[in-house]
């Protein structure tokens, strides 16, 4: 057990401190967008790489029913981790430097996110009903494409404003050449000994970041699974603590970031974008992979392990995923109408609180 409990923090260590190099990488290859596209594009794809990476792991090396409900519970559980927790963490630390915080988010881009992410959710859980097969899994793909061009449209406002002297002073402020320190912080950068910033050694980070970000989602898996067979627990509800809050963390680190540079709209956006990037792409992709070389996955089918606990006779089936999806929506569309003032204070901090742990406990009786 120390051993798991040693992989979970090794492996929430590197993806926290891989997501620094990443995230600059990033940005600085998409310095030309415009602000509120990056957060649900650029940040929500590099954050929410290790949910995607989680599920397909999952799947294919159970290649049933089981391991898709672990990676089913991986992205329903961060999902839940990133519209309730993340906004109220990230304006925890901004709030540090101002105690009269409060953040101002564009409604526009509450009601544009907000209805994609709902109606993602939906066709989840009219997939649980009517099979997952290569069609529905296109279908959520197809999606998240519409989503990412219908913002693109919207919010690309200052599409020729690159600010290399911006990307350039973080970079050279961030330059640490103690090869030690380096490696030990991932500043990935540093290690190659770049000395100036361009595409292609950009480019480099992030190949080396998402190799990085994928070993520690394998040993995430093989924790997941060893919890699981030590207590006897369901893969389920194992993945959906353990996998999902840690595969969070990245999400959590590029708002907080955005948060403090007084960047709301992308530190808000990101959330809903790595929402959608993770129902979408994270369910979406791996079935649609799987399904071009097996059968469909039925969710239906009984998962011959122990439930919540060795003494009951629990047996995990769709019903279970489906209400995962149902008390999700729920949840989403509370949380949504609360963000639609365009505020974000404490006294709504205080209730998204409530309603999330409420929605904790709720799954857990289901």
């Amino acid at each position: 057990m120390i051993i798991a409990i040693f992989k979970i923090l090794l492996s929430i260590y590197l993806m926290w401190k891989v997501s620094s190099s990443f995230d600059l990488a990033a940005n600085y290859l998409t310095r030309n967008l415009g602000e509120g596209i990056k957060g649900p594009t650029v940040n929500a794809v590099a954050s929410s790489l290790p949910e995607l990476l989680i599920s397909t792991l999952f799947l294919f090396f159970f290649k049933d029913v089981e391991g898709f409900s672990a990676g089913f519970a991986t992205i329903v559980g961060s999902s839940a981790f990133n519209i309730a927790l993340i906004p109220a963490i990230a304006y925890y630390f901004a709030r540090k430097k101002d105690k009269n915080l409060f953040f101002s988010i564009d409604k526009n881009i509450v009601k544009q996110d907000g209805f994609f992410l709902l109606i993602s959710i939906i066709l989840l859980g009219l997939g649980l009903i009517i099979g997952l097969n290569i069609y529905y899994s296109f279908l959520l793909i197809m999606i998240y494409v519409a989503y990412v061009l219908y913002i693109y449209k919207k919010r690309n406002i200052n599409i020729f404003n690159p600010k290399l002297t911006d990307y350039k002073k973080k970079f050279n402020n961030g330059m640490r050449f103690d090869l030690f320190s380096s490696i030990l912080n991932l500043r990935i950068y540093n290690i190659l000994r770049v000395k100036k910033l361009n595409n292609f050694n950009s480019l480099l980070v992030i190949i080396i970041s998402v190799m990085i970000i994928s070993f520690s989602c394998l040993m995430l898996v093989n924790v997941v699974e060893e919890v699981s067979n030590i207590f006897g627990i369901n893969l389920f509800i194992t993945a959906f603590f353990i996998a999902a809050i840690s595969s969070s963390i990245p999400d959590t680190i590029l708002s907080i970031k955005d948060a403090q540079h007084n960047k709301f709209n992308d530190s808000f956006s990101n959330t809903y974008g790595s929402n959608i990037f993770d129902i979408c792409i994270g369910i979406g992709l791996p079935v649609f992979v799987y399904c071009m070389f097996y059968p469909p996955i039925a969710v239906d089918q009984p998962i011959e392990r122990l439930g919540i606990s060795k003494i009951g006779d629990y047996i995990l089936n769709g019903n279970l995923l489906i209400w995962s999806v149902i008390i999700l929506f729920i949840l989403s569309l509370l949380v949504t109408l609360i963000y639609r003032k365009g505020i974000i204070n404490v006294k709504n901090i205080k209730a998204i609180f409530i309603i999330y742990f409420s929605y904790i406990l709720l799954l857990l009786i289901f």
